[in-house]
């Protein structure tokens, strides 16, 4: 149910349009007062002022996605595998990736037996909404730090396998690599548990009828105490 529409009361100030405008300009005078002051204070910057960029640059989060990066291991070869999950998953259809297989005396350069031969990401069509990142099964492709991507042509915006390189080897300098994810837990599979479900159901009746047979069994057994019993009272009393 919708709630009812309380009319608001206006006080005389309140109705007097000039005294409400007047308290405003009060408090941005204020304001800019405080801010003048801030100036001056030393440091290389101050909250009330801005930040004298390039000189003054903030930290980036490490949740930040910037400019792409190719992964290393720990051995220093390249995780890719160019599989093209990446490229798939990309809305933006910003990523270009060419399959090749790894040639004999360069095992040591790559994780898996093919390499991404060509791998081009078009930043002027990068959305950076990190997909890339969460469909490589590799974790090989990242988005790094780097945000200053802006260039006189399109040509310089097209990053190659050599400028994603460039950026990790620059991340890895200064030390802004993202940590490594944990992985996802993966749920169990549900057919092992229809398996478990259908052998019991079937193992139900059996266990039900052994049940049902052990009672039939005690039953006689009773029945042959209580006649044997009988008997052995009947012999007392015939022998009294």
């Amino acid at each position: 149910m919708a709630k009812p529409v309380v009319k608001k009361k206006y006080t005389l100030t309140e109705r007097v349009y000039l005294i409400e405008i007047i308290k405003g300009l009060g408090l941005t005078f204020k304001h800019f007062v405080f801010n003048v002051k801030a100036s001056f204070r030393p440091g290389p910057h101050t909250v009330p002022t801005c930040w004298q960029y390039p000189e003054d640059r903030r930290e980036i989060a490490p949740i930040f996605r910037g400019a792409h990066m190719l992964m290393l291991d720990d051995q220093g070869r390249i995780k890719c595998v160019g599989c093209g999950m990446c490229a798939k998953a990309c809305p933006a259809q910003c990523i270009t990736v060419k399959r090749g297989k790894v040639a004999e005396g360069e095992e040591s350069k790559y994780v898996g037996k093919t390499y991404p031969e060509e791998f081009v990401v078009d930043l002027t069509r990068c959305i950076f909404c990190g997909f890339c990142e969460e469909a490589c099964p590799k974790g090989a492709i990242v988005l790094g730090p780097e945000y200053e991507l802006a260039q006189y042509t399109r040509e310089e915006c097209q990053l190659t396998k050599e400028g994603l390189l460039a950026n990790y080897y620059k991340a890895k300098e200064e030390g802004k690599l993202k940590p490594p994810k944990k992985p996802v837990p993966v749920a169990a599979s549900a057919e092992p548990v229809a398996k478990k479900a259908a052998a019991a159901k079937k193992a139900a009746p059996k266990k039900v009828e052994a049940q049902g047979a052990e009672a039939k069994g005690d039953a006689k057994e009773a029945k042959a105490k209580e006649a044997e019993a009988k008997k052995a009272e009947k012999e007392q009393k015939s022998e009294g």
